[in-house]
């Protein structure tokens, strides 16, 4: 923690190992509130030994000729490129031109080798070139973004092509929350796709200045990334916490919660964020190492672009989501706690268009790019399978049958399920939650049972039902469900939102069930028929030469 001087109640954290102690002078007329970006302190960065114990390296021919990917003195192979899949990842893609990364921070020195030509700079956005001021921190976010491949210089960013937009809002390790706010509105008008951002403020609420600039950025189609703090707790830091960042803590190299790094079920991803190696100016291979959550989030931030050059028709929304359900699900051996660490490879591998129906017999119709990971439809003509629902990464799925058990398929985990529970009415469908770590099963009578992460919002228990319910669908946030009725008759709990029903029409077959998509939900008939409702129409399971009986259909996976 900073001390200062004639700003009493402004108060500073930085993102880095916490050496020596200093004091910072400020003008009160502009210490609005001040963000600090420290990582690390160059006369102590050589402190620092690096070492790749649980993570081993395995150099493909995909991995550049830069001399430090392979270890350069005194520092040895940088281990945050096998911890994220990078050399699997560009065999994928090695990044696009057209993709802009905005580093909102120290200013980057443009000079360096490795970034020459890498960088630019938009007249008038943040606070101009840095002259005297320490660029260091900037330089490095920088370097692990996009240091030039191929160049037989230094080292290499995660993302090769990207272009890297400079929007120096500090001064050193100084800057106000007016200056910042002002960068990140500035770099969203300036085609930003990604907006990087390692400080955190002081207090528990997010600045007005900047709760109004990272929206109006997230308007205008920017993702915005940030540190999550270097605070050693679990309380929430801002803007990391802000509705709409993608948050990231760090860690170290057994993938364990770095010990200086903010933790908590309110972070989003974690990515390495000790000893790493990246670019420095007027050192020994134009390299040195640092620390902190701010070296982690630009990592991240690599991560999205490669998304971004991947899947170019993906939102900031997309972007996010896949970078999140393809992380690895990690359990730290220190903490107990559990998280989700980035996968460049994985998010760049996951199929983005994943849908299953299933039959009655427990038949799982495959459709889009989803694969066949496995069904019930060997078990002596069964006829009592009744759901499917996709796991986060669209790589699994589980089946609920009317007595409450549930199998999983493919890498779904089972969170138990009702086989020794005495039911009133049969189970009718299941759900899972957004994180992919628990479901709800539902009763034709609308009672609702609830597993692993998954919470209690309401039920039909007490009404009067013209129809039984045949199923339920969560809403994006899990904060809500539908259950609709064999007549398509919807209702609604939590933050579910009533978009539309059958209830008026004739239908053919009776609906069996209804699918959560990114703006409303599709409603499946018995025949395989879908009536969609605020979503697109991407086909039906209707068939001119099989008689299928659709008894349920996973929701949308990926972008459709």
């Amino acid at each position: 923690m900073w001390r200062t001087q004639d700003a009493p109640s402004a108060r500073y954290s930085r993102y880095g190992t916490p050496v020596g102690s200093y004091l910072v002078r400020i003008n009160k007329a502009v210490a609005l509130i001040v963000l600090v970006t420290i990582v690390w302190s160059p006369s102590h960065v050589w402190a620092f030994d690096v070492v790749t114990q649980g993570v081993e390296s395995s150099l493909t021919t995909s991995n550049p000729n830069d001399p430090c990917i392979a270890g350069c003195a005194p520092y040895e192979v940088p281990w945050h490129f096998e911890a994220l899949g990078a050399s699997a990842a560009w065999e994928i893609t090695q990044g696009s031109e057209d993709v802009v990364v905005a580093v909102v921070d120290t200013g980057i020195n443009d000079q360096h080798p490795d970034l020459v030509g890498r960088i630019t700079r938009v007249p008038g956005c943040g606070l101009g070139l840095p002259g005297a001021s320490d660029t260091s921190h900037g330089t490095f976010i920088a370097g692990l973004i996009g240091a030039t491949a191929n160049n037989s210089i230094a080292s290499a960013g995660l993302d090769w092509k990207t272009q890297i937009l400079d929007v120096r809002v500090m001064n050193g390790a100084n800057g106000s929350t007016s200056d910042i706010a002002a960068g990140i509105k500035c770099a969203a008008a300036n085609g930003a796709d990604i907006i990087t951002l390692s400080f955190v403020q002081q207090g528990t609420q997010l600045s007005p200045l900047l709760r109004e600039a990272i929206s109006s950025a997230q308007t205008a189609g920017a993702i915005v990334i940030a540190a999550a703090g270097n605070d050693g707790h679990e309380r929430q830091r801002f803007p990391a916490a802000a509705e709409g960042v993608l948050s990231v803590g760090a860690l170290n190299q057994v993938l364990d919660i770095a010990s200086f790094s903010t933790r908590g079920t309110w972070i989003d991803l974690m990515a390495p964020g000790e000893n790493l190696l990246s670019l420095g100016t007027g050192l020994s291979n134009g390299v040195r190492l640092g620390q902190g959550s701010s070296f982690a989030a630009p990592m991240v931030a690599a991560g999205a672009s490669l998304v971004k050059a991947k899947f170019p028709y993906f939102d900031a929304s997309q972007i996010s989501n896949q970078l999140v359900r393809s992380a690895r699900l990690h359990t730290g051996s220190v903490t107990g706690s559990s998280y989700r660490i980035l996968d460049i490879e994985q998010a760049l591998k996951l199929p983005y268009r994943s849908h299953w129906q299933i039959t009655r017999t427990g038949r799982v119709i495959a459709l889009g790019e989803s694969e066949h990971f496995g069904d019930l439809a060997t078990e002596s003509a069964r006829r009592d399978v009744i759901a499917i629902s996709a796991n986060l990464t669209g790589l699994g799925y589980w089946i609920a049958r009317t007595g409450g058990e549930v199998t999983a398929f493919g890498d779904a985990l089972n969170f138990g399920d009702l086989r020794n529970i005495v039911l009133n009415e049969p189970i009718v469908d299941m759900a899972t939650t957004p994180s992919g770590n628990g479901y709800w099963l539902v009763a034709s009578d609308g009672g609702i049972f609830s597993f692993g992460d998954a919470q209690f919002h309401g039920s039909t228990g007490a009404m009067t039902l013209n129809e039984p319910i045949v199923d339920m669908a969560t809403t994006p946030s899990g904060n809500g469900y539908w259950l609709v009725a064999s007549d398509g008759g919807i209702f609604s709990f939590g933050d579910a939102q009533f978009h539309g029903s059958t209830g008026a029409m004739t239908l053919n077959e009776p609906i069996t069930s209804v699918v959560q998509t990114r703006l409303g939900y599709d409603l499946v008939a018995e025949d395989g028929g879908v009536f969609n409702f605020n979503s697109p129409f991407i086909g039906s399971g209707v068939s001119p030469t099989q008689n299928y009986h659709v008894v349920d259909a996973t929701s949308r996976v990926g972008r459709w």
